[in-house]
């Protein structure tokens, strides 16, 4: 409803701002543009944003944006270079190089080029004029002389004039957005009188609306342009009173009944009518029954011609107290409610006592149900009740043996089957249990796998309810056994069908076990070969082999399958005679095993199982030497103790040779040493010159003299 006018004075108020004010975030608006649906209550709440439409709000409080006249828009913004035309209710631009963008400065040339405004620089020294006051152009400014006896004025209102007393030159600064002053202001023309760009300029002020004095017209400025558009019809045209508006900006009494509101309001009786804007009553005719009742109360509520109501006797209109054991009785407008006779039925399974009272019951055959074996209706004070029979009570009969049930009273009248464990489905399997769970369930689950029985010649149970043979029991087939497998006439934990693989291995008789290491398994595994105790068939110990994992042992030397590692030195797996065992290398025979242990020309095996240095080679002790004789620091192939003899004789290092002749003997200790004897080199010892004699055979010389060796 509008019950008010706002006038905004000496405020500036642009399109902009208004469409901003006017809009904002409408809830009926997207991206700012008003939907055709848009709800309103007065055409101040519709705007579209468009100066080429009349916005207003309909009867039925919709926006309605009607298109103005195409042709030019009241919205234009002068010294823009660009005019805006209406176009069907729209907005279009279009250049216009006669809207020309004058800035207020008499030294610039203002022009438009194709829509576009430019203020261009005047010749230097050009003569130019504000007012009455001449000057010079400088720069794009017009430069005027001032002084205290001539001081500034251009004559615009617009301007404030101030003599710059350093430069003796006018100054004029533009006081834009200020009232115009001076100028007359004219109320309700949507316009105000502005400084723009220094001159004094009619803006558009929609806020400066023009009042009519008529409450049913509204005082809207739109786009700077007054309107008084009509309020919508039905709107109070003053607060408090009852005349409303006619939607054509008169003010009446009523456009319809429902305006009438000082009338009293319309029932059956009456009704408010609007003739030409006129309120108006119209009344139903006498005896007319009134739309409002009091149910049984053996009267009528009618109207009396006259718009008012009036009560009538009406013995049709019975009372009702809600008590099925009376009657419901109307005489000549009296209620009244008498008893319904005994055992009337009064509701679901209820009786009348006969004293107007429904009850449960007043024999035990007006109670529900039937009696049976674990209840019995009664009757006591009008009241059905039951007694029971003791909860557990067995029924004598319907009774299923070993199904882990009893039918039986649950002392709540009720026939129930509950949970009876002793009552067990017993079944003479030995394999399975007799089972009854808490919830009364039979059941003859198997009993686990080897549990032990005694049927069919079993002595195990095999998980599936059937006793047969234990592991280890002899078979003839494997369904006589648990474990499914009949192997090697016993029965077996697997079926043990791989190689090296048995049920009968000797401590393990009914467990497939591996053949043990080097017994054979026919018909896979003989012959050259045997198993490995692994499961696995492998070559007999002196059979060839390129590798270890050939051979039964698990040892390949020296191309045989071998007893061990034989990793010693001076061992080997390849003897003649013993190949297949690890066996001593013979007395001189080289050990190649690994790579040169004991081989070339300084050493070779001793037989017993040790590399020792052939003849020639240095030693320490006789134990180093595969002679057995450590002789001179070298193995001589003999003792070598005679006197004059030698092992490490140059050329003739390692066998026992004769001392050469002139060269003393040290081995045993100064055998033949000293300055007065030496070796003659065939084994002997003799004196050197000078040495006593006592022959010539004394003497290396080979001759004797005086009793001395001589030369």
């Amino acid at each position: 409803m509008r019950s008010w006018k706002l006038v905004w004075i000496g405020v500036l108020v642009t399109a902009a701002s208004c469409v901003q004010i006017l809009d904002g975030d409408h809830p009926y608006s997207v991206e700012g543009v008003p939907t055709a649906k848009e709800p309103c209550e007065s055409a101040a709440n519709c705007n579209d944003k468009s100066s080429c439409t009349i916005d207003t709000c309909s009867d039925e409080k919709v926006c309605v944006y009607t298109p103005i006249q195409d042709g030019s828009s009241p919205a234009q913004t002068v010294g823009d270079c660009q005019r805006i035309d209406c176009a069907a209710g729209k907005e279009v631009a279009v250049h216009d190089d006669a809207d020309i963008p004058d800035d207020n400065e008499p030294c610039t040339i203002d022009v438009c080029m194709a829509g576009t405004p430019s203020n261009t620089d005047a010749p230097e020294g050009e003569a130019c004029q504000r007012g009455d006051q001449s000057g010079t152009c400088e720069m794009g400014v017009c430069q005027i002389s001032c002084d205290a006896q001539n001081p500034c004025n251009d004559d615009n209102p617009c301007t404030d004039d101030v003599c710059n007393i350093g430069t003796s030159k006018c100054v004029f600064t533009n006081i834009d957005g200020l009232p115009t002053p001076g100028a007359t202001q004219h109320p309700g023309d949507c316009k105000q009188k502005l400084c723009v760009n220094g001159k004094d300029t009619d803006v558009t002020d929609d806020m400066d609306v023009p009042v009519d004095v008529n409450p049913c017209t509204l005082d809207v400025c739109t786009m700077g342009t007054a309107t008084n558009p009509p309020v919508s019809a039905g709107e109070p045209c003053e607060f408090g009173k009852p005349e409303v508006c006619d939607g054509a900006s008169g003010c009446v009494e009523c456009n319809e009944p429902a305006d009438c509101g000082h009338l009293p309001q319309d029932d059956i009786c009456q009704q408010r009518s609007c003739d030409n804007h006129i309120c108006g009553q119209t009344f139903a005719p006498d005896g007319t029954t009134f739309s409002s009742q009091t149910a049984g109360d053996c009267m009528r509520v009618v109207c009396d011609g006259a718009g008012a109501t009036k009560e009538v006797v009406d013995d049709a209109d019975l009372p009702n107290d809600d008590n099925a054991c009376t009657k419901n009785v109307c005489t000549n407008g009296e209620p009244s409610f008498p008893s319904e006779a005994i055992n009337t039925p009064c509701g679901a399974g209820l009786y009348c006592d006969g004293g107007g009272t429904c009850v449960g019951c007043n024999e035990a055959a007006h109670c529900d149900g039937t009696d049976d074996f674990c209840k019995v209706r009664t009757c006591i004070n009008n009241q059905c009740g039951v007694t029971y029979t003791p909860a557990g009570t067995d029924l004598p009969d319907g009774q299923t043996a070993l199904d882990c049930k009893v039918v039986e009273c649950d002392g709540q009248g009720h026939i129930v089957t509950s949970p009876d464990t002793a009552d067990k489905p017993v079944d003479g399997n030995e394999c399975t249990d007799d089972v009854c769970s808490a919830a009364g369930v039979p059941s003859n689950p198997n009993r686990p796998v080897n549990a032990t029985c005694n049927q069919n010649g079993g002595i195990v149970c095999n998980g599936a309810g059937v006793c047969k043979k234990g592991p280890a029991q002899t078979c003839s087939a494997a369904v006589e056994c648990s474990s499914g497998h009949c192997v090697d006439g016993v029965c077996c934990d697997a079926a043990c069908s791989g190689m090296c693989k048995a049920c009968n291995v000797a401590s393990s008789v009914g467990t497939c076990t591996n053949v043990p290491a080097a017994v054979e398994d026919a018909p896979t595994c003989t012959g050259v070969n045997a198993c490995d105790g692994a499961g696995t068939c492998k070559k007999d110990n002196g059979q060839g082999c390129g590798g270890a994992g050939e051979c039964v042992s698990m040892f390949c030397v020296d191309g045989a399958c071998c007893n061990n590692a034989c990793t010693g030195t001076c061992q080997a797996c390849n003897v003649a005679g013993s190949v297949g065992t690890c066996t001593n290398i013979p007395a001189g025979q080289d050990d190649n095993f690994p790579a040169s242990a004991c081989t070339g020309g300084h050493q070779s095996c001793d037989g017993n199982g040790v590399c020792k240095a052939e003849f020639g080679m240095a030693c320490a002790y006789a134990a180093d030497c595969l002679s057995g004789f450590c002789v001179d620091g070298v193995c001589c192939n003999s003792l070598c103790t005679g006197t004059c003899k030698a092992c490490n004789v140059s050329g003739s290092d390692g066998t026992c040779t004769n001392i050469p002749s002139g060269q003393d003997d040290y081995f045993p200790a100064s055998a033949c040493t000293g300055a007065g004897q030496s070796c003659d080199g065939l084994g002997a010892c003799k004196g050197e010159v000078g040495a006593g004699c006592a022959s010539a055979a004394d003497c290396l010389s080979g001759s004797c003299a005086n009793g001395f060796c001589v030369p």
